[in-house]
C-alpha cells in the first residue's frame, strides 16, 4: 500500500467512523446549536463536506488538474496552518464557499461525501508515482497542495472537527 493510500484508508475509517457516531442522533440533537453563532452537529459535518470539496476544486475529471508552482509563503502556510489544526487554535473558516447552509440532510451529506472518498480513492490509485508529487489541489490559505498534503490536512481538520462533535455530544447527554 502507498503511502497516500494509507493515509486515504486512514481518512475514510476517519469519516466512517465519524458518520457511525452521528447516524443515531435525533433530527433535533444534529440541528442543536450550543450557542446563538455555533454550528450545529449537521452543520459541522457540512462544513466537512464542502471544504474537501472546495480542496478538490470540485472534483474535475483528474485529467484536468494542473501543477500549481507554490511560492516560499505558500510553503510555509503549510505547516502553519497543520499547526493551528493540531494545536485547536480556533480561526475562522477560510473560504466563505466552505461555510455550512443548513440546507442538507444527514443522508445528503452522507453521499455527497462518499461521493468525494470515491473520487479521490480513484485519483489516487491512478497516479503515477511522480503524479503524487504534483501540487494540484488548491487551499485558501497554504495555496497548492500534493495529494499527500491535502490528505494529511484533511486528516486534521476531521479530527477537529470530530473532536467538536463529540464534545457536543457529551454535553448534550449531561
Amino acid at each position: 500500500m502507498s503511502p497516500a493510500s494509507a493515509l486515504l484508508q486512514a481518512m475514510d475509517d476517519q469519516r466512517r467512523a465519524l458518520l457511525e457516531a452521528v447516524a443515531g442522533l435525533s433530527p433535533e440533537a444534529l440541528q442543536a446549536r450550543p450557542a446563538a453563532h455555533a454550528w450545529s452537529i449537521l452543520e459541522i459535518v457540512e462544513h466537512l463536506v464542502t471544504a474537501e470539496q472546495v480542496i478538490l476544486q470540485g472534483l474535475p475529471d483528474p485529467a484536468t488538474l494542473v501543477h500549481r508552482p507554490r511560492s516560499l509563503r505558500q510553503r510555509c502556510l503549510y505547516p502553519l496552518v497543520v499547526l493551528i489544526l493540531r494545536l485547536r487554535i480556533p480561526v475562522k473558516v477560510p473560504s466563505r464557499r466552505m461555510l455550512p447552509t443548513g440546507g442538507a440532510s444527514l443522508a445528503e451529506l452522507r453521499d455527497r461525501w462518499e461521493a468525494t472518498a470515491h473520487w479521490l480513492r480513484a485519483y489516487t490509485e491512478s497516479l503515477p508515482p511522480e503524479g503524487a508529487r504534483r501540487a494540484v489541489f488548491a487551499h485558501p490559505v497554504c495555496g497548492p497542495l500534493t495529494l499527500a498534503q491535502a490528505l494529511r490536512l484533511g486528516r486534521l481538520h476531521l479530527e477537529t472537527h470530530a473532536r467538536q462533535i463529540r464534545e457536543r455530544q457529551q454535553g448534550s447527554s449531561a
